[in-house]
Parts: C-alpha cells; structure tokens; sequence
C-alpha cells in the first residue's frame, strides 16, 4: 500500500500545486463576490427614458380618461414605487428575512426610491391621444411605423409607440357565453417593434384594468370597493422549529437541495476529469511505461484514484464550507440538518469512486483526448441525469419515481443526496439500502476497470469501442 499512497501523493500535488487549480478554485467565489457587490452600482445607473404618445380608438368614451389618468406623470410613479416595494415584501419572505431588516430595505428606497427600477424598468414619458371612433385603423397604424420604441429625446415624443383600439363591445355587450357570462370581445394593441418589454407590459396591464374599471362603473359599482374587496389575502407563514417560530424560506427550501447535489456534481466531475487527463497524458507521453516499472497496473490505478479523490474532496471541503459560513453569516443555519453533511460525504465516495473507475477505463484505453471523446457518452449522461431530475424529485422527494431512482446503481448518490437534504423526511431504511447499493457498484465497477486498466494501459494503435471494453473485462 505503501506505493499506492505514494502514486496518490504524487497525483494529489500534481493538480493542486498548479496555477490553474488555484486559479479555477478561487475564479467562482471572486466572481460571484464582484456580482454582489457590483448589483447596487449597476442598479444605480439610470435607464434612457422613452419618450412618445399612446392613441386610444374608444367608441364608448368610458376607457380612454382612465388610461389618460393611468399614465399621468404621478400615476407612472406611483405604480414603479408600489412595484420595488411590492418586490422588497416578496423577496423578503420568499429568503425568510425579518421585519425589522424589511423594513430598512424599504427605508433605503424611501431615500432613493427609483434606484432598485432603474436597472429593471425604463424610465418612460408617455402621453395619450383620444383620436375620433370614426378613425381608420390602417391609417392610424401607419404613425407606428414611423417610430422605433426606443424614442430617447423631449423632441420624439410625437413618436407614436401604440396605438389602442377599444370596441364598444370590449365594454358592454348583450351577448352571452356557454357559461351565460357576458361574451366581451376582444381589443387590439399595436406596438412599435423595439418597444421596451416592460413598457408593453404596462400598457397592457393599465389598459386592462381601465377596461374593467369602465365595465364595473357601467353596472354601477364602485371599482376601488370592488378591488378591495377582491385582493389577496396576505399570510403571515411561519415555521414551528424547537427554538422558536421562524419565518419560512421558500427560496432556501429549493436552493439547498440544488446546491448539495451541485457541490456533489461539480467536485464528482472535476476530479474525474483530471483523472482522465492525466491518466491520457501519461500513457501519450509514454510516461506510464515508466511508472509501470516500479507499480503493478492495479497499484498505479488505486493511486491514482485516490489523488484524484483527494482533490475533489478538497473541492468539496473548501465549497462546502464558504456555503456553510455564508449560511450562518445570513442566520441560515437552522435550516441545514448537520447529520447530511454526513451523508454528502459518504455519497460522495461512491460517486467519485464510480466516475473515477470509468475515467480510469477510458484514460487507459485511448491514446489521445480526442479519442477519449466517443467514449465519454456514458459517464456524460450518469452526471446529466441528476441534473434532469432535479425538480421531479425535489417537489416529491417520497413518490414512487423518487424511490426507484435512490437504487438505481450509478445515479442513486446524487438522487439521495437531493432527497435527504429536501424539506420531507424520507423512510430510514432506505439510507443505509441506498448506500449499500452504492458500495456494490464501487465493488464492481473497481474490478471491471481493474482488468480493463491493466490491458489498455500498455495498448496503443486502434482505439477500443465499448463492446472491445466489455471483451477486456471478460477475458482478463
């Protein structure tokens, strides 16, 4: 064992020791630590203001004052400053933020109110033009296309950017549908084709409400008493925890299982390709004969293994611990059950195990990485797998689905990494059945890329396809 853990030594500092390693690790966090701090500035970089006019067609007369008053100066404001904070609200129970830190936020807008909009929604000066029902639509549209949408000075505001046309029966109608309800009918909205998303969007949004506001005023309701009455309830959510009450995290609840199988994913797939690298480069460069003069090929491929296992642990250690500091830094911590960093671990040697003894396999049996390439469909999509039934079983961890794939050989790691980290416990044997699974796969996959490794090693000329591998296995 002495001369595997040498190999594995050797192997360990011949990716960590180098620039690119170092670099590749600290390049993400720098990265996302520049985007955090970079967000505020960004969103304090005001957007161009559209400039134009909006042309109402509205025969009945009842929709066209209420869009006029909707995008009066005062209006426009109000609904962006409603907008950021209807957002500051949700985001803060979505991340089960306090009420006290909700309301700072909210204070900070109140000193700048128009600085968390400015990066997601222009800025817009837009007036409205009540043109006569007898007017021709074709005729109307025309203005349109002399405009842009993306009008940027006082002088373009005579750029028409929509034009709204509003039937009587949008309105008020006799007609009935299937379920006797008033049958209204539709109306057109034509925009200018760079027209600004979120300006469509309010458009749309305002003139909707304008429709609706005019039918409940035809039928002689009050429409502020109607929407009031109407609103969605607000809910107070909490969650019953042995400390205390604490406010839910809907956003975390689904971003910590992601992210345990991601720290799985990443340091499973980084390992085994500098495994397969390497394991390439020795054997083209003929440096394997070499070695192989001093190490039997089942020492040489133990060693390597367990260098390359020792990095993607690394990995997972150094990821896994920047996400667990982050977590209580913010007062996450309640939310991560400790006994899965356990399991992280465990299922972290099957995985890598598994997808070393494949790379193992393949680095031997090739003489470049281009070759390497046809061979790398498997291993690609045990990794791709998980990724695709992430939200299938995050949704419902316990479903018959979720349960066959935690035993199925090969994925079950990454399947019961998702499950034991999601908000619903899960039966207890399957833990331990789960893991025993695992362990047999290693036993197996370690002797079929045994007898592979130890032919394909000192193999060159015509690369093997699979059913060559298969031969390997069986006649070795």
């Amino acid at each position: 064992m002495g001369k595997v853990f040498v190999v594995a030594w050797k192997e360990f500092l011949a990716t960590v020791a180098t620039k690119g390693f170092i670099f590749g690790m600290l390049f993400p966090p720098f990265i996302m630590t520049l985007m955090i701090v970079m967000m505020p500035i960004l969103m304090n970089k005001k957007a161009p203001t559209v400039y134009g006019h909006i042309a109402v067609v509205d025969p009945s007369g009842l929709v066209a004052p209420r869009i006029m008053e909707a995008f009066s100066a005062e209006k426009i404001k109000e609904r962006k400053d409603k907008k950021i904070r209807e957002a500051v609200e949700e985001g803060s129970k979505a991340m089960g933020i306090d009420a006290e830190t909700a309301e700072k936020a909210k204070a900070q807008l109140d000193s700048n109110p128009m600085a968390a909009a400015n990066a997601l929604t222009p800025e817009t000066n837009l007036t409205v033009t009540v043109l006569p029902p007898t007017t021709s639509v074709e005729e109307a549209r025309k203005e349109i296309l002399k405009a842009t949408g993306r009008e940027q000075s006082a002088e373009e505001t005579s750029a028409r950017l929509a034009l709204l046309v509003i039937p009587e029966t949008t309105v008020r109608t006799t007609e009935l549908n299937k379920e006797g309800l008033p049958d209204f009918s539709a109306y057109q909205l034509l925009t200018a084709p760079l027209l600004d998303v979120e300006v469509q969007q309010d458009i749309r949004n305002q003139t909707n409400r304008a429709i609706v506001d005019a039918r409940l005023a035809d039928a002689g309701q009050d429409p502020e008493k109607i929407r009031g009455l109407t609103a969605w309830p607000r809910v107070e959510e909490k969650a019953v925890t042995k400390e205390g009450d604490r406010s839910t995290n809907r956003v975390a609840k689904l971003m910590i299982p992601g992210a345990f199988m991601f720290l799985l994913w990443i340091s499973t797939f980084t390992a085994g390709q500098y495994l397969l690298t390497s394991t390439i480069e020795e054997k083209s460069s003929r440096v394997m004969e070499v070695v192989l003069s001093a190490v039997s090929p089942m020492q040489l491929m133990l060693g390597k293994i367990l260098g390359k296992g020792a990095v993607g642990l690394l990995i997972l250690l150094l990821y896994s611990s920047a996400g667990i500091s982050a977590m209580i830094f913010f007062a996450y911590s309640h939310l991560l059950a400790w006994q899965n960093l356990v399991y992280l671990f465990v299922f972290f040697m099957i995985a890598y195990i598994v997808i070393a003894c494949l790379m193992a396999s393949i680095g031997s049996a090739v003489n470049d990485i281009n070759e390497a390439q046809s061979l790398m469909g498997p291993v690609m999509m045990i990794l791709i797998i998980p990724m695709m039934l992430w939200m299938p079983i995050l949704r419902n961890p316990n479903s018959m689905f979720a349960q066959v794939c935690s035993f199925v050989p090969m994925i079950n790691p990454f399947v019961m990494v998702l499950r034991l980290s999601g908000s619903e416990p899960i039966p207890v044997w399957q833990i331990p059945a789960s893991i025993l699974v695992g362990l047999l796969t290693v036993v197996f996959m370690c002797w079929a890329a045994a007898k592979i490794f130890r032919i394909g090693v000192l193999m060159y000329g015509k690369p093997p396809n699979f059913a060559t591998l298969i031969k390997w296995v069986r006649m070795a």
